[in-house]
């Protein structure tokens, strides 16, 4: 009896353990692979592109990038770090009187599989206090690396924040980023989406010419929208939470249908 008692222990153990992991990894997974399915079938459905920004601002990138969508008329999203933001009132201020979207990136920019269960939700929160004292209502949340665990997510449905993921990554940020070409041709097929861009001054991983590129990526995505008829939205003008969408516009990612739940109307778009 003894002997069968010993071993069982280390069975259970392995059970507990390996439903533990399913918990903190695998379900925030599948449910980002849900949330992705649907903002790829909402945007093919209004034939609409979304550019989002990650990383900013960036004292360098960030200017060159409203200057252009400026001249454009187009709005964007961009998801901030907090530290940098605090660093650059200037630029969150213009990204405000300039309608674009703020939304909620850290404090710290920590991947949330790669820290202590507890500092990634410290880090989220960390990041949302920032943004509500620079006066920022964001209302979204894009995890660093898109990397969610049950904690965070948790801490995002708590604060009432969206999580904000993508479909199409540009890998801008990479060594060597998706041809120009190949972003173009991929949101053609797809009809429309949510790109990810960054719009930080020196991306680690990134070669030289960073600036230069993304100007052309987000240049290049401008005209497909003119000449293809794609519809320039904002991540939050997906979600309903911009209070002065047309009603031609009427939010495909409804409150009801999404966990977690975006805050009341009107609070997250800025």
């Amino acid at each position: 009896m003894l002997e069968g008692t010993d071993l069982g222990l280390p069975i259970l153990a392995g059970l507990l353990i390996g439903l533990a992991a399913v918990l903190w990894f695998a379900l925030p997974w599948v449910d980002r692979q849900r949330r992705t399915a649907r903002l790829a079938a909402c945007c093919a459905a209004r034939r609409a592109i979304v550019l989002s920004y990650d990383d900013g601002p960036g004292a360098r990138v960030t200017p060159d990038l409203l200057d252009l969508l400026g001249r454009h008329g187009a709005k964007a999203s961009f998801f901030v770090i907090g530290r940098v933001a605090e660093a650059r009132p200037d630029l969150i201020a213009r990204l405000l009187a300039e309608g674009h979207e703020i939304g909620n990136h850290t404090q710290e920019h920590l991947n949330a599989w790669k820290v202590w269960p507890w500092r990634a939700p410290q880090d989220l929160r960390a990041g949302r206090k920032t943004l509500d004292r620079l006066g920022i209502p964001a209302g979204s949340f894009r995890p660093p690396y898109g990397k969610v665990t049950l904690a965070s997510w948790l801490a995002a449905w708590l604060s009432g924040q969206m999580l904000a993921f993508w479909t199409l990554d540009t890998r801008d940020s990479w060594e060597h980023p998706r041809p120009i070409a190949e972003v173009l041709a991929r949101l053609e097929a797809q009809g429309g989406g949510v790109v990810l861009m960054h719009d930080c001054d020196d991306p680690p991983r990134a070669g030289p010419g960073h600036g230069t590129h993304i100007q052309a990526m987000t240049m290049a995505i401008l005209d497909l929208a003119g000449r293809k008829g794609f519809a320039l939205l904002r991540f939050c003008d997906l979600q309903g939470e911009n209070p002065n969408t047309p009603a031609e516009l009427t939010p495909c990612l409804h409150p009801s249908a999404s966990l977690p739940s975006p805050r009341p109307a009107g609070t997250g778009c800025s």
